[in-house]
């Protein structure tokens, strides 16, 4: 303890020399140790460029010189909000200077008198910096915890599937928020051998770490039967046996799951699926508005993990028919816990809440753009009057491609070579659409500018790798229209609106970075650019006028 003692030093200010030497002595007693200086500018010159770090507390008079102990005071507040400054002085508190309320005014302000006695003058030092160790040790394991939440963050974030993904038949796009910085629900996303598309969405008992560790662990398990035989023949029943038994047999009985595990095939049209004590599948028809139970014999077991001789057969699975233009949502139960405010007082209807997915995601499939669906539904919350959603909350919306006359939607990864590919598609496809030339070319320049800028500037190299963005591109009255949905970050461009003067200049910047002249030539080509944040999705949306010419383009590039 001795040892440990004797690495803690006090700055002690004060212009007589005596004191200076007495309370060096009387420190040292305590196994502390002193830098003593007879002035404040000497003072301030050892705490400046960081040296305050080496001090547990300090020590000073209140009236020396020019500058008082208060002034001092503001001047060790701007280094350090929380080191204790004890004053120590002669001044009587009953004399009306009124420097006892100043001393109190800051919350790690001490007074001393000089005539105290030695041993209380060491009992009270030594408590409050014993008092200030504490606290320090304190905010460094809250660090550590933080830090190791930040971490289980980023490895859940990397561990879920890609955000939204368009494939030749069918198409999912999903909305992901932990309630605090890890989450509890997990979601995998996986084709199948003998077809379609593996759909589950969990939801793990508790919250903090300890569900966000069962949370990796479920997923890790998911993941490892893509490479095996479990999979070939699988139904939502044989899959929810499969996670069961791994639940019981390698996380015991302290925790469980519920769980929605769907099997869509969009070619046959039908989605099998089963809920493990989760909610059920929801439906949404934009062409067939009227609503329907899907699970009028409410098939279904228990939460996974929750009675270990359980088991799941064909039985607990529904099967049902789609139409070309249904959508599938599923969710986990925290998309019901919104309330008016962080007191969860007045919780959100749950007719409101089924009646604002609805028509959410029924507009979006009739303008196809469903990868906004999910993130618009937080927004709409807010609007209702319900921003405070409670628990972690996972949406989930899948089903077949609706192809539209003169549409092209579709999802790129964001590196080099599949957005290049990518644009080669988008040359074969307008030109397929009878495109004159001109317009084509426009077309592809704003694409590949606007998807190798958010590959430069929107995608950490180690965190967002592999990641993707989606767009859709259309003929509109008389113009082209580009709108391209990511989640990178946000446009400086988005918040100079706000008159962000820091914004606009970092925006400058940019115009003059690498890609600096492809960005000024796209706004030359288009006719308007417009953007939009729901959350952490993106969306800008490029009107490129048809026919118009996009002068020296070639020259502008180079």
């Amino acid at each position: 303890m001795a040892a440990q003692k004797q690495k803690t030093n006090i700055l002690v200010i004060d212009d007589e020399r005596l004191i200076r030497l007495t309370l060096n002595a009387k420190l040292k007693l305590i196994g502390y140790t002193a830098t003593c200086v007879a002035s404040i500018p000497e003072a301030v010159a050892l705490l400046n460029d960081g040296g305050y770090r080496r001090y547990k507390a300090i020590i000073t008079d209140i009236m020396m010189g020019e500058m008082d102990g208060f002034v001092f005071r503001d001047i060790v507040r701007g280094m350090d909000e929380s080191i204790p400054i004890f004053f120590m002085t002669a001044l009587d508190p009953e004399e009306g200077s009124g420097f006892l309320k100043r001393i109190m005014e800051d919350s790690y302000s001490f007074y001393l008198p000089k005539s105290i006695n030695p041993n209380m003058l060491l009992t009270r030092v030594q408590s409050i910096v014993d008092s200030r160790r504490v606290e320090e040790l304190v905010r460094e394991k809250d660090e550590e915890v933080q830090e190791s939440l930040t971490l289980s963050a980023r490895l859940q974030r990397k561990m879920l599937p890609l955000r939204a993904v368009t494939t030749g038949t069918d198409f999912y796009t999903y909305w992901w928020k932990p309630k605090n910085i890890v989450s509890g629900d997990l979601l995998e996303i996986m084709p199948l051998p003998a077809g379609g598309t593996l759909y589950v969405l969990g939801d793990i008992q508790g919250h903090g770490i300890s569900a966000s560790l069962t949370m990796m662990a479920v997923q890790s398990f998911l993941k490892q039967l893509r490479g095996g035989n479990e999979l070939a023949d699988a139904t939502p029943a044989t899959v929810a046996n499969l996670m069961h038994h791994f639940f019981t047999n390698n996380l015991g009985t302290f925790s469980y799951m519920t769980a929605l595990i769907c099997i869509h095939r969009a070619e046959e049209r039908i989605v099998d699926w089963i809920s493990c004590g989760a909610p059920d599948l929801y439906l949404v028809d934009p062409l067939n508005p009227v609503s329907e139970d899907i699970n009028p014999e409410k098939r279904g077991g228990l939460p996974i993990g929750l009675m270990s001789d359980t088991v799941y057969t064909q039985k607990d699975v529904v099967r049902t028919r789609l139409s070309p233009s249904a959508l599938c949502v599923a969710f986990s139960d925290g998309v019901f816990d919104v309330y008016k405010d962080e007191d969860c007082h007045e919780q959100m209807p749950e007719s409101l809440h089924f009646e604002l997915l609805k028509e959410l995601v029924s507009e979006a499939r009739l303008n196809d753009s469903v990868t906004l669906a999910p993130y618009k539904f937080q927004l709409a919350c807010e609007a209702y009057g319900y921003p405070f959603f409670a628990d972690d909350v996972t949406e989930l919306i899948f089903g077949a491609r609706l192809r539209k006359p003169g549409i092209l939607s579709r999802s790129v990864r964001m590196n080099s070579s599949d957005i290049d590919g990518e644009a080669q598609e988008i040359e074969r496809w307008c030109t397929g659409q009878g495109w004159d030339p001109e317009t084509i070319t426009q077309v592809e320049v704003v694409f590949e500018e606007k998807m190798m800028n958010l590959y430069d500037h929107g995608f950490d190299v180690r965190d967002r790798a592999g990641e993707l963005a989606c767009f859709r591109l259309r003929k509109n009255e008389g113009h082209v229209e580009l709108t391209v949905w990511d989640w990178g970050t946000p446009e400086p461009s988005m918040l100079v609106a706000d008159g962000n003067a820091e914004l606009e200049l970092e925006l400058r910047n940019r115009d003059f970075s690498s890609r600096g002249r492809g960005r000024l030539m796209v706004r030359k080509i288009c006719e308007g650019i417009g953007r939009n944040r729901y959350g952490a999705l993106n969306e800008t949306i490029y009107r490129i006028a048809v026919g118009e010419k996009a002068e020296n383009m070639t020259g502008n590039s180079k």
